[in-house]
């Protein structure tokens, strides 16, 4: 019964693509025509459309062929008549074929009306859409039933997934022209809030004073780099930025925004691990090993049920596409209002499947990928980003923003860029397992101490804060000399 269905099932798709009880696909052949029509009567309305549609968007190629000539005549601001067109297409004998010049001449003379071009674009570009969703769900179908060890459904469903996303982004998502009074304003009562508050933050909290001061909080639509070499402590601190704007979050709106967090790296047991050793102040090793003592055990499970209380969203997805980031990320913040973004870490994320394209530029669009999300959704995004071992070559090992600048665009497109160092790291190789009391000492003072340089700040100062690092609880504190 079941081979039956599906044989069904399978005969019906065969039957769309053979035409058998199918429908045409989605068009107006009249709009396309009227709209042809009005541009030619009066070039003038073309501003009212321009850069809302392509040619591809018409049904019918000729027509589609019609208004691209006509768009590039325009832009040229050159006339757009049957009579430039004529002289435009030459002898192409498609052109000849439809009617040549006396089919432009008739699509002028039956223009009845001048005032409705906006409502045929619409009706142009909704057609589109609808034949666009009618091919991907056809592959999607087809996909689905030539599924193999190779493809699995899930591969389907990402997919399908990243072909409507990028159908919704040919679609008209440009705001154009604004008035600068609604900015003003929005500037204005950030300021007043500010001050009402009686403190700098403006934007989500670092959890951290002095970050906190020097940036008034990651404020919306910024896109933050957070670089470093490896085991400068990356992940540690952007799982304390999450933890510290969650819990911020929580408190200012229980049940109001959270945080997302991509790990391409680490799974998300592992994050959870890591973020319970922090908050309760207990050595991961110590938990690993369930070696906890009655105090510690109480403070794991009042961190726990803190956590749990906290709206923070992990995917843990390997090798994501900016794409499909993108996706996730409408969706998450469609359904609970997420507040914040962090991606673990950029260079494992993928860009479009261009063959020919350079790690360069695929760093690139990754760079302007998560720009845009920031810009879209309205939320910080915090990308983390790891730098090349050129670093490593210099005496002094501190970086710079130079050491992005052979890594695509990352530097061009954020808003911010800081940089984690730790010289303790580099002392412990420096010296070896043969230290000298005097330099064991000298460690010992730079031992829990991390640096975060602010290399670039769009909207303020740049400068170098200290931080104090635990790695036992892999957390990173405030710097002051009590703590320390």
């Amino acid at each position: 019964m079941a081979d039956s269905k599906s044989a069904s099932q399978k005969d019906a798709v065969v039957a769309l693509h053979k035409g058998e009880n199918s429908r045409s696909a989605p068009h107006s052949q009249d709009a396309e025509r009227a709209l042809l029509g009005a541009l030619l009567l009066n070039n003038k309305l073309y501003a009212d459309i321009d850069g809302d549609l392509l040619p591809e968007h018409f049904y019918v190629g000729a027509h589609g062929k019609v208004f691209g000539a006509l768009a590039r005549l325009l832009d040229r601001d050159q006339v757009a008549d049957p009579v430039s067109l004529t002289n435009y297409f030459g002898s192409d004998e498609w052109f000849h074929e439809i009617g040549g010049r006396k089919f432009l001449e008739e699509l002028n003379e039956n223009a009845t009306t001048i005032i409705n071009v906006r409502t045929y674009a619409d009706i142009i570009y909704n057609h589109f859409l609808s034949r666009e969703l009618i091919s991907i769900g056809t592959e999607m179908v087809n996909d689905a039933f030539e599924s193999d060890a190779d493809t699995s459904p899930i591969d389907i469903v990402g997919q399908t997934e990243s072909r409507l996303f990028k159908l919704a982004e040919t679609g008209k998502s440009d705001k154009g022209f604004q008035s600068l009074k609604s900015p003003l304003v929005n500037v204005i009562e950030q300021m007043e809030l500010a001050k009402k508050q009686d403190s700098f933050l403006t934007g989500v909290t670092a959890g951290l004073s002095d970050v906190d001061n020097l940036l008034g909080g990651f404020q919306k639509s910024d896109l933050v780099i957070l670089a470093a070499r490896p085991s400068m402590g990356k992940t540690a601190l952007a799982l304390n930025l999450m933890y510290n704007a969650a819990k911020a979050l929580h408190e200012e709106r229980p049940g109001g925004a959270g945080v997302a967090f991509f790990s391409l790296e680490m799974s998300t047991e592992q994050l959870a691990a890591r973020m319970l050793s922090s908050a309760a102040g207990v050595s991961s090793g110590t938990m690993a090993r369930g070696d906890v003592k009655p105090d510690e055990f109480t403070r794991i499970a009042a961190a726990a049920d803190e956590l749990s209380a906290m709206k923070i969203f992990i995917d843990d997805t390997p090798q994501l596409s900016v794409n499909q980031v993108r996706a996730r990320a409408r969706r998450l913040k469609r359904q609970e209002n997420i507040g914040m973004i962090i991606v673990d870490y950029l260079q494992l994320m993928r860009g479009s499947v261009r063959a020919n394209d350079s790690r360069v530029n695929e760093i690139s669009e990754i760079s302007q990928g998560l720009k845009a999300i920031a810009r879209e959704l309205e939320v910080p995004v915090i990308a983390l980003s790891q730098l090349s071992r050129s670093v490593e070559s210099r005496e002094n090992k501190r970086p710079q923003l130079s050491d992005l600048r052979e890594s695509g665009s990352i530097e061009q497109d954020a808003d911010i860029v800081m940089f984690l160092y730790r010289e303790a790291y580099y002392k412990e190789r420096e010296f070896g397992a043969d230290a000298t009391p005097e330099q064991m000492a000298a460690l010992d003072e730079i031992r829990n101490l991390s640096e975060l340089l602010f290399s670039k700040n769009r909207k303020g100062s740049t400068g170098q804060l200290k931080l104090v690092f635990h790695g036992e609880t892999t957390s990173f504190r405030d710097y002051t000399q009590a703590s320390y």
